[in-house]
């Protein structure tokens, strides 16, 4: 089989490796998706560099099709819930599977979607709605990354609110925050994506940079920056629902986030509960958030992504064949 494994920091290689014999269900992926962390890994950022290193299989946004396992499995079309919780500490048992201490990666600690097979556990395995497009089931890892983000800011309807960043879990975060109603404006720096965002009928503004004041604001770019104009942006009593990794550390503006009565909530991927949620809701996400396109592909993608000459939020690659 063929797989593209991220040799070193910013080199990827097309390779051929042997089909894995061990480890649960095998898998025939279809999809997998570009995330902002694989990018982070790849230019080798410092909060990345702190957790991973080469070699690796990177790719967590996963629709294949089960090639061996139970006779009712085989043929399916499943996507990949990426994040593998022990199921027996107390976080586990409380529905926080994203906070279990011992959670490994798919794409991380395990081989990912950047290549052709690989093998899961069937807890792992999550059906694909009969007729799904094979790129839309790569979505349902950031559609549940949103969820839980969107959750945790609280109830939005008639409220204007906030989100830093027009990636794919913005975007993603966009459409779900419409959805309950929420007036939602994205603050996005990039031109070229500035344009697209404006063309997406549930977004009401595109911003550089934030104006006025919001009742909620997420934060999904997490870089040094980006923490203080969340906080800056809302009024008194409002929140700040932080998602973006980019950066380890970010100043804080205590004496606003203090005196104003700022709520500021972490929210950290997603539980099995919402990815069953992304799951079910996957096949209404707008037609047009990603572009499709082959594996071969791989090196002119992350290089668009990392320069930001992609208009779209999200990039899809897909194995022929």
């Amino acid at each position: 089989m063929q797989a593209v494994v991220l040799e070193d920091f910013g080199r990827l290689s097309l390779k051929e490796l042997a089909v894995p014999q061990e480890g649960g269900m095998l898998l025939q992926v279809a999809a997998c998706g570009v995330c902002g962390s694989d990018l982070s890994v790849y230019k080798g950022s410092p909060a990345m560099r702190a957790r991973w290193l080469p070699p690796l299989i990177l790719g967590h946004e996963i629709a294949a099709r089960v090639l061996e396992g139970p006779e009712d499995w085989v043929g399916r079309m499943v996507a990949v819930n990426p994040l593998v919780a022990c199921g027996r500490c107390d976080r586990c048992r409380r529905g926080l599977s994203n906070l279990c201490p011992h959670r490994t990666n798919v794409g991380f600690h395990h081989r990912g979607g950047f290549a052709q097979q690989l093998r899961l556990p069937l807890a792992q395995l999550y059906p694909l709605p009969e007729g799904l497009t094979y790129w839309k089931g790569a979505l349902c890892e950031p559609l549940a990354v949103a969820l839980r983000a969107v959750d945790l800011a609280g109830p939005v309807l008639g409220r204007r609110v906030l989100v830093i960043g027009g990636g794919a879990i913005g975007t993603l975060a966009a459409w779900l925050l419409a959805r309950a109603g929420a007036e939602v404006v994205v603050a996005e720096r990039n031109p070229l994506r500035q344009a697209w965002l404006r063309g997406l009928e549930f977004i009401q503004e595109v911003q550089e940079a934030p104006q006025g004041l919001f009742e909620v604001a997420l934060d999904c770019v997490g870089s040094a920056s980006t923490v203080g104009l969340a906080v800056n942006a809302v009024e008194s009593g409002g929140c700040v629902v932080l998602v973006g990794l980019e950066a380890t550390e970010a100043l804080l503006p205590l004496q606003r986030a203090v005196l104003q009565e700022i709520g500021l909530k972490g929210a950290y991927v997603f539980t099995h509960d919402d990815f069953a949620r992304a799951v079910a809701l996957v096949a209404q996400v707008p037609e047009g958030l990603a572009v499709v396109r082959p594996f071969r592909t791989y090196q002119d993608t992350f290089n668009e992504l990392l320069q930001g000459r992609l208009p779209q939020a999200k990039a899809v690659l897909v194995w022929e064949g």
